[in-house]
């Protein structure tokens, strides 16, 4: 994969594709002149969750895919619901970075958006293995220590149902080893975020959402009688595009691609573990993410793989590495775990588009065209809720100051953005020594 064009419409070696159980539809490339209200581009989390709350409200809405549906980020994700800002975040930072009024309003999205994830999956009877048997982020180190009863303490003030967990209380929950303390939040759990895409494309084609896979967008072009996009022979005139394009924008739109970081991302899946093991790992079915920057994060997938993975080190032979450190990382979790556990069946690679202040933003690329950008790791919960809101905008029932995220008027890159993508994928072992060290 390139920058240019990272899409993997064949979405190699990731088990979510394997193990998929929604149908797969298909759906036509644009050709030809077509119209629509609004134009979405990017189908995956976000782009569905627009499309399928404009059309709700009585939009006529096209969405437009360079890859086939789920292909990027959502399709090949480890599948965490999370009800929780990346890391140690908490909403008195969010009100810092971004006001009182809009920060308090991402956090009860981010709150109440995990469940809000389950309920629609029932509500459109989506078959992606969805669990929610809780999430739990634990403490690794004294460092990490402090800043996770921070973050627990944040949302216990403000009135979330959440539960201290002492070092025992991670051992019987987690059946992981070295952990000092931590938290528990009943509403995460996990999906299988491809069969969650796959779902919501048929979803939104239910509310008349008309979507088009192979489609590129090479241009958008605003004048008086409303916007144009391109996509090779194919136009669409519109009076709104929302582009939801994220880590796998390309080079079409640079101030997009360039207002987030595309941190490179691994994820390995054992073959199912053995009955006992089943039975002393994640035994209840909750998933957990700590602080660690080399990853420390473990699920189970319905036929009890243990997945696990962290940042791609782009150097020499990547996956011989990251099978490596995920087979490391596993038996240092659990060492009840042998070398003979730790085979895995798939290995897969993907993008994350992640912010200077980890929180997403809405760009306004034009008098009527918007990107949403950079849900830093927490896709499947803000990635959807924030584009259902990005989505009632658009259709005119919701105003753009009631989005609850910064809006950029003006291009904004990262700085030194070309050094900091290449740093990224070379910054792993630095990852490592910081864990290593207790410094994470």
């Amino acid at each position: 994969m390139s920058l240019a064009s990272p899409i993997d419409s064949k979405l190699e070696g990731v088990v979510w594709k394997r193990t998929l159980k929604e149908p797969v539809l298909s759906y036509p490339t644009l050709a030809g002149e077509e119209s629509a209200d609004i134009v979405v581009v990017g189908a995956g989390f976000c782009g569905l969750n627009a499309a399928l709350a404009a059309a709700k409200a009585g939009q006529k809405v096209i969405l437009l895919e360079a890859g086939i549906v789920g292909s990027g980020a959502s399709g090949r994700n480890g599948g965490y619901n999370v009800p929780q800002f990346p890391g140690p975040i908490t909403p008195g930072v969010v009100e810092a970075a971004i006001g009182k009024k809009k920060g308090q309003a991402l956090s009860e999205l981010v709150l109440g958006g995990a469940d809000a994830v389950f309920r629609q999956i029932e509500r459109y009877q989506i078959n992606c293995s969805a669990v929610q048997h809780g999430w739990v982020q634990p403490a690794h180190s004294e460092a990490a220590l402090a800043k996770v009863k921070k973050v627990f303490d944040a949302w216990k003030a403000w009135g979330a149902d959440v539960t201290w967990l002492s070092q025992g209380d991670l051992s019987a929950r987690l059946g992981a080893a070295g952990y000092i303390a931590g938290w528990f939040n009943p509403t995460g759990g996990t999906v299988n975020p491809y069969g969650l895409t796959i779902g919501l494309g048929r979803a939104a084609v239910q509310e008349g959402v008309r979507i088009f896979e192979k489609s590129p967008v090479d241009g958008i072009e605003e004048g008086p009688g409303g916007v144009t996009v391109k996509a090779g022979a194919g136009r669409v005139r519109a009076k709104r595009v929302i582009v939801a394009t994220n880590a796998y924008t390309g080079d079409f739109l640079p101030e997009v691609q360039r207002a987030t970081v595309p941190v490179y991302l691994y994820h390995a899946a054992t073959r199912p573990l053995r009955a006992e093991l089943r039975a002393s790992i994640l035994p209840g079915g909750e998933c957990f993410t700590d602080l660690r920057k080399s990853g420390g994060f473990g699920r189970l997938d319905d036929a009890g793989r243990l997945i696990s993975g962290g940042a791609v080190f782009a150097f020499g032979d990547k996956q011989a590495y990251g099978i490596a450190h995920a087979k490391t990382r596993m038996r240092q979790l659990f060492p009840q775990l042998t070398d003979a556990d730790c085979e895995f069946e798939d290995y897969w690679e993907g993008y994350c588009a992640v912010t200077e202040n980890y929180l997403p933003q809405v760009q306004r690329l034009g008098k009527e065209v918007f990107a949403v950008v950079g849900f830093s790791t927490r896709g499947v919960n803000l990635a959807q809720n924030l584009g259902r809101m990005v989505g009632e905008f658009a259709a005119g029932t919701r105003s753009l100051d009631d989005v609850p995220v910064a809006v950029i008027e003006q291009r904004r890159d990262v700085p030194l953005w070309a050094l900091k993508v290449r740093a990224a994928r070379l910054v792993f072992p630095l990852y490592q020594a910081k864990d290593r060290l207790g410094l994470s």
